[in-house]
């Protein structure tokens, strides 16, 4: 019970930590490179594909309402023509996605719902730019019901509001390497009933693809930048090894918070799973040290193979 009303504490204080501006960050991932889409809405339909994404984060075990995130992702490039003239990776193509995601940490919950467009473009023999945007709606709620303090208190109140949402972001890839920046929360408009706002945050990610020939296995290194005007840089630093596409390994650093454990395997192209354990490092470790997130994708191409993607995401 120590730890539950801990987290509800923490909880609260980050729900109303200012009154006049809610610095309420986005979901958090470890998985970063395993999860672009999520992150920046161009980095959907990078392949000649469908893409459905499934993932569940759980943090801090050991609290009674510790924070849980659920997830799901879809994208697909589209055609504008009956036929195409040329190959997929041979010329620009638009893509299309939606992304819903649910946070919970006791009382609190929010929910956001995404519609996805993009329009990539081929620079030149390997290179690679796209721009696309979420559009959507944010949900936050606060159910007081339940929720005992020491001494009554009738200025807490169960709160509802649902808000406009909106976010932008450039990706620029190739065979070996892939970058991109995204901007979140980009509509400043009031809470209804509160004086509080969503802040803008800023997403920059970027890895590098460096092959082991002899292995036929990639090394790929990748860092995520997560900032805010009201919040202080988060940074995680990853490095992963992709064994003949079929398995990987890798270890990521969180500054002043977590090193995490990733595994994870890829079926014939067609289904990935991959597994995250972060190990707290951060003054929390002396309540909880378990964060657990997983992920499952599956690619969807009827009728013919799917084409290896051109970024370097996978390995």
């Amino acid at each position: 019970m120590r730890n539950c009303g801990l987290l509800i504490c923490i909880a609260i204080q980050l729900w109303f930590g200012s009154m006049s501006a809610l610095a309420q960050q986005p979901s958090h991932y470890s998985q970063f490179v395993f999860n672009n889409f999520v992150i920046n809405p161009a980095a959907g339909g990078l392949g000649d594909y469908m893409e459905l994404t499934l993932g569940y984060r759980t943090q801090w075990l050991g609290f009674d309402a510790a924070p849980k995130t659920y997830l799901v992702s879809f994208s697909t490039p589209i055609k504008t023509t009956k036929r195409e003239p040329r190959p997929f990776g041979e010329r620009n193509h638009h893509a299309i996605g939606a992304v819903a995601i649910k946070d919970e940490t006791g009382p609190i919950s929010k929910t956001t719902a995404h519609l996805n467009y993009s329009y990539h473009v081929r620079l030149d023999y390997s290179l690679y730019a796209s721009l696309g945007i979420f559009a959507g709606i944010k949900q936050f709620q606060l159910n007081t019901s339940n929720l005992k303090t020491a001494e009554p208190d009738g200025d807490l109140q169960s709160f509802s509001a649902t808000t406009p949402d909106a976010a932008v972001g450039v990706w620029i890839y190739s065979k070996k390497y892939f970058a991109g920046l995204s901007a979140h929360q980009l509509i400043p408009v009031p809470l209804a009933g509160t004086a509080n706002t969503l802040q803008m945050h800023y997403f920059l990610s970027a890895g590098y693809k460096i092959p082991l020939k002899k292995l036929e296995s990639n090394i790929i290194p990748s860092g995520h930048v997560k900032f805010g005007i009201l919040t202080p840089i988060q940074v995680d630093i990853n490095v992963k090894f992709d064994y003949k596409n079929m398995w990987w390994v890798g270890i990521s650093y969180r500054k002043i918070d977590a090193v995490v454990g990733i595994v994870g395997f890829n079926l014939d192209n067609y289904v990935q799973v991959g597994y995250a354990f972060d190990f707290t490092t951060s003054k929390l470790m002396k309540y909880s040290n378990n964060t657990h997130e997983i992920f499952i994708r599956a690619r969807l191409k009827p009728k013919k193979g799917i084409r290896d993607m051109k970024c370097p995401e996978w390995g």
